[in-house]
């Protein structure tokens, strides 16, 4: 009975200890998102004086999973999920972006290797095709967005898949795996003189977006959303290798709202 007891306050302690929690979509390496985001977990805690828990979710159906179970206060991610939680039903509001190296914004591109004789984006038609993302903006969507732009569907591609990161795309073109890849332009930037060229350049969209709960205490919603635009601290800024938080602008996800018709022109990616 003891022992039972003790298992029940050890559930409710921890329950209690973390009355908040924070998630990120990972992008990158979980162990290097954990050491960077726990700054931010870390001043919201003392921000709004409680615990914070910090939690790298890998993959879109795991937050998801989370978001339905209601373990989820707050979130970063890119703003195609932000549209997906949202036409789920999920309450919550987009209350900031993240503005790095001065830039609130990002595009996606599709590269080919620099030897190869794909000169334009028509010439894609009948190539292999890899993405750095099955879902997200820069490296998904937006790639889309220019094959859509030029009349080539999924009968045009029909070898057209996600390799999971930009990284593993940018190598499947280098290693002659994929004819071209749809990645981040700031990831494409990194490999230019690693074999591969810029062929097309999408438009701009956010980069990464905060969802608050709208379920919160009204008053701690607005001690969140101030503490995100009001966090100047140096040290703790490039920690986080950001600029700022900063309101969204008006209009700024105009382009995404019709992701899913994007998405749907192209249905072997589901």
């Amino acid at each position: 009975m003891v022992e039972r007891s003790s298992i029940l306050f050890l559930i409710l302690f921890y329950k209690l200890s973390y009355a908040f929690t924070l998630a990120i979509l990972s992008a990158g390496n979980p162990v290097q998102e954990y050491k960077r985001f726990k700054n931010l977990s870390e001043y919201l805690a003392k921000r709004i004086n409680e615990p914070v828990e910090l939690k790298i979710i890998a993959k879109v159906d795991q937050l998801l999973y989370l978001y339905e179970k209601e373990q989820i206060d707050m979130s970063i991610t890119c703003p195609i999920v932000y549209f997906e939680l949202k036409d789920r039903g999920f309450d919550i509001n987009a209350v900031a972006v993240i503005k790095i190296n001065g830039q609130i914004l990002e595009s996606g591109v599709i590269v080919v290797r620099k030897d190869s004789d794909i000169k334009t984006v028509k010439d894609l038609k009948d190539k292999r095709v890899t993405l750095g993302s099955s879902i997200c903006a820069s490296n998904c969507v937006m790639p889309l967005y220019v094959l859509s732009k030029e009349g080539i569907t999924y009968e045009d591609i029909p070898d057209l898949w996600s390799s999971g990161s930009d990284k593993a795309a940018i190598l499947a073109v280098i290693a002659g795996l994929a004819d071209a890849a749809g990645v981040k332009e700031e990831s494409a930037l990194k490999f230019l003189d690693k074999g591969i060229k810029i062929l097309a350049k999408s438009p701009y969209v956010p980069r990464y977006v905060v969802n608050l709960s709208t379920n919160l205490p009204k008053r701690k919603f607005r001690k969140i959303v101030k503490s995100l635009y009001h966090l100047n601290d140096e040290k703790t800024l490039k920690r986080l290798g950001i600029d700022a938080f900063v309101p969204p602008p008006a209009g700024l996800f105009d382009i995404l709202k019709d992701y899913k018709s994007i998405l749907n022109q192209y249905p072997m990616l589901k």
